[in-house]
């Protein structure tokens, strides 16, 4: 009993040591993307249910008063933009590494606008504000990690997505490209050699584009915020403490990770679903074949869809024994087949984990694509831009969905998909693997993201987290400083041996010649 009761106490000494006060949190979050906002905003609820205060800026302000968070709404310098994107017309953007990048320095110009904003102006030019920690998204500017030198305070950055290429480098992580797919690719983990050499190439040229064309935009702006002496953002993002990123190695694959990288892949999902609405639940149990659900996110419309592919899904879906639950942002659509049920909004998490949903056609955006792998749901995935098509195409790789390419898209493609998944209980198996996989983990993604963000503030921005190898410079990392030291003595090593070699061959052979000489003369002279 006597040693119960120690290791209790000695149990409770530990918690009270660890116990973490009240901070201020600066957050900033401000792209108007809905997707990139809910991967952090259960983190930002939970950090201020434990007593934090939250000051965050963002396009996503809370519909309710909530505790301890101060929302700082910027939404209106985002609109015009990317509030709502037609489909319709995205297919005639190009896409790739350099269109992305190119996209990115439009963002950086709309984020910059943000600072008009009364409260962010509030916060650059107030005396008064302190707080002990900024965690901000890294994404297509680093221009708010002026913040972080402006309050003195460390830094964690969130990332919604896998790692993006250029983010690695401040966490010294490593990224090979061999293994590593770049967001901006097309491929999965499994690459073949030609798939490698595209890879290589994408993930050079994004690095690229990123330091020449964004992060100089973003430094431009800084400057004009901050002041002139603010210290370059590349070096500000390498004081960064912790990065957490919206991914999981059962997904994207395994890879090295530094100990200040963290995997927070599900953050957003809540470990119990919720019981959907009536009419919802009754349209989901009354279908004996299953359900189909089909939703292309938050951002891409399913009302600006062409029309001859709408009419090509109504066609497919027509003839299906299954009903469809199709997300549909207008009262109406023509022709609507009589087992397609639409709505403009619906709880997703909570309709993938109904057991009656077969199959889940989507975009391959990454919180509807963690939300049918956690609920063991096969994919047909249809990319559009960024990180979808490594989504998708990790999925598949792990034999748990089908990537459809959406310019090619027709009824054949789309039935043949729907039926292979359908027919061939491999893909549900597959997909149930992959999600018991997914959830096994010692804690959840919300409970590891709270933990190593307080370990960041317990320890005071926990400078041993940082690995040496940020401070080198690229040459000193690939140690080509050390290999042209050794080819150096090498080179200098051989030339004295050489050199050494020849001077003790030319002297021996002198010393051996002489004699001969003087004999040859004797001999001449005795004639």
């Amino acid at each position: 009993m006597i040693k119960i009761s120690l290791f209790l106490l000695f149990q409770l000494i530990l918690i009270l040591n660890n116990k973490v006060g009240s901070e201020r949190i600066l957050c900033i979050f401000p792209t108007n993307a809905k997707s990139h906002y809910s991967a952090f905003e259960p983190l930002a609820l939970e950090l201020a249910k434990k007593g934090h205060e939250l000051v965050i800026i963002n396009s996503f302000p809370q519909k309710k008063p909530v505790k301890n968070i101060r929302d700082i709404d910027v939404s209106e310098y985002f609109i015009p933009l990317i509030s709502a994107i037609n489909i319709n017309e995205l297919l005639d953007i190009p896409t790739g590494t350099i269109n992305e990048l190119t996209m990115m320095t439009v963002l950086v110009n709309l984020s910059q606008k943000v600072f008009e904003n009364p409260e962010v102006k509030n916060l650059l030019n107030s005396s008064d504000e302190k707080f002990d920690l900024v965690i901000a998204e890294m994404f297509n500017t680093d221009m708010y990690l002026g913040f972080a030198q402006k309050f003195n305070t460390s830094i964690i950055g969130f990332t919604f997505s896998t790692i993006l290429p250029w983010v690695n480098a401040r966490f010294s992580n490593p990224d090979n490209p061999s293994y590593i797919p770049s967001i901006c690719s097309q491929f999965s983990y499994k690459m073949d050699f030609l798939q490698r050499v595209s890879n290589s190439l994408q993930t050079f040229i994004a690095k690229l584009l990123y330091k020449f064309r964004v992060d100089v935009l973003s430094e431009y702006h800084a400057k004009g915020f901050f002041g002139e002496d603010i210290p370059p953002l590349q070096e500000l993002a390498k004081k960064s403490s912790l990065l957490l990123f919206n991914s999981h190695f059962t997904i994207h694959g395994a890879r090295p990770l530094m100990p200040g990288v963290i995997e927070v892949g599900g953050l957003h999902i809540p470990f119990q679903a919720s019981t959907l609405p009536k009419d919802l639940e009754k349209f989901i149990n009354e279908s004996s074949h299953g359900v189909i659900y089909f939703c292309m996110g938050s951002m891409l419309k399913a009302s600006t869809l062409p029309e001859e592919k709408r009419l090509d899904l109504i066609e497919v879906f027509s003839k299906l024994p299954q009903r469809v639950l199709w997300k549909w942002e207008t009262e109406t659509m023509p022709d609507k087949p009589d087992n397609v049920k639409l709505l403009k909004w619906m709880p997703q998490r909570d309709v993938l984990a109904h057991p009656n949903i077969k199959i889940f056609i989507s975009h391959g955006g990454l919180l509807g694509t963690t939300e049918a792998v956690y609920s063991g749901v096969p994919i047909i995935g249809m990319p559009f831009y960024g990180d979808q098509a490594v989504n998708v195409e990790a999925v598949q790789a792990a034999g748990a969905g089908i990537r459809l390419d959406f310019k090619n898209l027709n009824k054949e493609t789309l039935e043949n998909a729907i039926r292979r998944i359908l027919d061939d209980p491999k893909y549900k198996e597959n997909a149930k693997q992959l999600s018991e996989r997914f959830r096994d983990r010692p804690q959840s993604p919300l409970e590891t993201a709270i933990y190593w963000t307080e370990y960041v503030i317990r320890h005071k921005g926990a400078p041993h987290l940082r690995s040496a190898a940020v401070d080198l410079t690229w040459y000193q990392y690939l140690l080509l400083d050390v290999v042209a030291f050794i080819i150096f003595i090498l080179i200098v090593t051989v030339t004295i041996l050489y050199y050494s070699i020849k001077f003790i061959y030319n002297l021996i052979n002198k010393v051996f010649s002489k004699p001969q000489k003087n004999e040859k003369r004797s001999k001449h002279k005795d004639d």
